[in-house]
This record gives C-alpha cells, sequence and structure tokens, in this order.
C-alpha cells in the first residue's frame, strides 16, 4: 500500500537533502577553517608551558629512615618540585620528605644533586629543599602567581614525576575553588584548588600551572572512592606559598598558631537537634589541655556537665561559620598574638581574649 503521496514524498525528500547539506558544509566548514578549535586546548600553548617549564621541575627522591612492614613497594620514596628562586630553593610537599634519611633531587636534564633541608610546614604540607645555586644557574625558576585570580574552568597543566616517570605532563581545568583536607596535624588546608588534571603518586610537590606557564598551586593529595579509577587532584593555593615561603627558606619547623578547640560547623539539624542559641558558628566538642582555650575556660561538649559545650561565632569581631573559617584568619596571625573570641554558653555572648600558642599537633 502507497502511504504517501508524491508531493508528500518531494517534500520529504528534499527536507533530507537539505539536512545532508547543512551537515556537509558544516564540516566542510570545519575543516577549511583552520581557525576554529577542534582540540579541548590550544596544543601550541601547553607545549610552549611544558617547554618553558619543565626545566625547573625535579624530582625528589628520598630514603626512608624508617620502613613499613606493610610497603609493598621499593625502599625509596619518590616525589616532585620545583625551582622557585635562583638561589637553589625547591618547593616541594612535607609528606614527600617526611621521614627522610637522605634526600636528592634529579634535575630534567638528568643531574643528581644532594640537598639541604631547609625549612618545613607540616600544617600547609609545604617544605623548601635547597640545591647548590651554582647548579641550576641555566635553569629559569617558576613564578608564583595570584591564586585568588583564578577561576573555574580555566586551563591547567600539572608537571611532576607520576610513577617515577620524570617530568610527565597532565593537563586539565580548575574543577573547583576554595576546597580543603586535614592535614598531618589534623588541621584543615584551606584554599586548596581541585583539578581535573591527572595527579598520581609522584605528582606530590610538583607545580600546577596556569595558561601563563606561572604556578598557582602546589600538588599535593589525590582523593580516591572505593573502586574508583580516577580521583580528586588538589592543590596548595600558591598565596599560601608565598605568605610563608620568607619563613619556608630558612631552617626550622614552621608552626601555624593555634587555639586549641576540636569542634564543628552549626548546621540547621544540629542547631534543632539540640536545641542550641546559635544557629551558626563553631561548636565547640573538646577543649585541649594546657591550650589557649583551656587558660580562656572555653567548655567543649565532651566535658559540659549539660552535654552543650561553647559556640564560637567570631574572631575579633568576624563571623566564623567552620573550623576552616577560623583556620584561614589564624593563619594571618602569629604564635603569641592576642585575639577576642565571641562565644555563645548558655545564650550568654562574652568576649573573651585568648592569647595564641604554636600548633601542637594531633
Amino acid at each position: 500500500m502507497n502511504f504517501f503521496s508524491k508531493p508528500v514524498l518531494a517534500i520529504a525528500l528534499t527536507g533530507i537533502l537539505i539536512g545532508f547539506s547543512i551537515g556537509w558544509l558544516t564540516a566542510l566548514s570545519t575543516v577549511n577553517n583552520p581557525g576554529r578549535p577542534t582540540v579541548l586546548f590550544d596544543e601550541e600553548l601547553v607545549s610552549s608551558i611544558y617547554k618553558d617549564a619543565s626545566p625547573a621541575v625535579v624530582e625528589v627522591r628520598v630514603i626512608p629512615k624508617t620502613i613499613s612492614l606493610f610497603s609493598s613497594s621499593a625502599q625509596t620514596v619518590f616525589g616532585s618540585g620545583f625551582l622557585v628562586d635562583r638561589e637553589g630553593n625547591i618547593v616541594t610537599n612535607h609528606h614527600v620528605i617526611d621521614n627522610a634519611r637522605s634526600i636528592t633531587v634529579i634535575l630534567s636534564d638528568g643531574r643528581e644533586l644532594p640537598v639541604t633541608l631547609m625549612g618545613t610546614s607540616i600544617a600547609d604540607d609545604l617544605a623548601i629543599l635547597k640545591v647548590e645555586k651554582e647548579e641550576i644557574t641555566s635553569i629559569n625558576p617558576l613564578t608564583l602567581d595570584d591564586s585568588d585570580k583564578i577561576t573555574t574552568g580555566e586551563m591547567v597543566v600539572a608537571i611532576g614525576s607520576p610513577f617515577e616517570q620524570s617530568n610527565s605532563m597532565s593537563v586539565g581545568i580548575v574543577s573547583g575553588i576554595g576546597r580543603n583536607i586535614i592535614s598531618d596535624l589534623q588541621r584543615p588546608i584551606p584554599d586548596l584548588i581541585q583539578t581535573d588534571a591527572a595527579l598520581n603518586p609522584g605528582n606530590s610537590g610538583g607545580p600546577l600551572l596556569n595558561s601563563n606557564g606561572h604556578v598557582i598551586g602546589i600538588n599535593t593529595s589525590v582523593k580516591f572512592l572505593i573502586d574508583a579509577d580516577t580521583g580528586v587532584g588538589l592543590s596548595v593555593s600558591s598565596n599560601t606559598l608565598k605568605n610563608i615561603l620568607p619563613e619556608l627558606i630558612t631552617p626550622g619547623e614552621l608552626r601555624r598558631p593555634w587555639i586549641g578547640i576540636s569542634g564543628v560547623p552549626i548546621t540547621k539539624q544540629l542547631s534543632e537537634s539540640l536545641d542550641l542559641p546559635s544557629k551558626t558558628g563553631i561548636f565547640i566538642v573538646r577543649v585541649w589541655e594546657n591550650s589557649p582555650a583551656s587558660m580562656a575556660q572555653l567548655i567543649g561538649s565532651a566535658t559540659a556537665d549539660d552535654g552543650i559545650g561553647d559556640i564560637i561565632i567570631a574572631l575579633d569581631g568576624n563571623p566564623v561559620q567552620s573550623v576552616v573559617d577560623m583556620v584561614k584568619y589564624l593563619n594571618d596571625l602569629q604564635p603569641g598574638d592576642t585575639i577576642l573570641l565571641t562565644t555563645i554558653r548558655d545564650s550568654d555572648t562574652k568576649n573573651i581574649e585568648v592569647k595564641l600558642s604554636p600548633w601542637m599537633g594531633s
């Protein structure tokens, strides 16, 4: 049976031919228009960034003092780092060089150099290694950019030594900003940069670069879900490094300021379930002995008679809603500084002066 009349069939065939022609012309236009982007990133730009930056990126090789009996890896730990000045100072992660008996860096030209461990900051997972500046006179150090100016979606390049593959490069974007993880001191590291550029064991300490080839982050962590093949890459922000770099290039451990509490942010659910007198702030769970908080007689829920601890709602008049907010504020201060805590206890608001101490650890 013929379901179509000749006029209808002609119209249908004409529509198909027009659609095919438009698709063919679009494809032809893409092929014949070299200015039209056909890749996810500018290959010439990425190659140029790698050419300029990779000589300043090093592989860090660590012989540990102690070796885990449960480790299936060799007795050498590998990471990455990069030259930050012409004095021979190399940035890396603290966790790369922690527990080191000896440390060596391998330059991009294959030379192996001994290093001197300079400053470390466990709280920020950063450390500085130093080589003789005469060894790196031909290498341009990397430039630290302003990480506060980065935006989600901009292209980034990571260079490092994943799985001991020296000077490997991966390309991605800034997937998020303002992230945080907990350092080995059980203290949040704020303002981390999240990226989908591939980061693997050995990338730690290497640079995360923007499209100008400048450092916006120090690759520090990859979070994996169980049975997942890919993870979330995180980098310490370049501004975190810049703020403490003068102290890191001198030997010794940098100690961030400490109040001495463990706490959780107040959520709507927490506020309603405990009938808290505030809907925002830091609910103190524990106050550590011999800490500034204990000297100021703050109370945590673990020791409060009625099970309700104090609530911190502001530092020097600046509202805080989480421990991360508090750490970000404290990072601009020094041990020995005095701050004014605004707290709530049993619906009473108090202002309490607290003298900060150096962070004591986990």
